[in-house]
């Protein structure tokens, strides 16, 4: 495997994706009091007790911190391997 895959391996699945996990939770958590009952998200400049807007500035962070464990745990890619495979 070339350096240039061996870095970009490393940076998405090693750099990135933690990048991912830990934005992801620190959004999460920061915004995890707009759940409680007179909580509120800033929405256009203006704040919002919509409780769909409520959960969405808390799932939509989950969902990044989960897109960045599945980074984590995705094989190396290796586009010389593929090379070979007969179709």
């Amino acid at each position: 495997m070339s350096l240039y895959w061996r870095v970009f391996n490393f940076l998405v699945r090693r750099v990135v994706a933690l990048a991912f996990l830990a934005g992801g939770i620190t959004v999460a958590i920061i915004n995890g009091t707009s759940l409680m009952p007179d909580g509120t998200v800033n929405v256009e400049g203006a704040p919002s007790t919509d409780m769909v807007m409520r959960l969405v500035a808390v799932v939509l962070p989950l969902v990044v911190a989960g897109l960045g464990v599945l980074l984590f745990r995705v094989p190396p890619f290796n586009p010389e391997e593929n090379r070979n495979v007969q179709r």
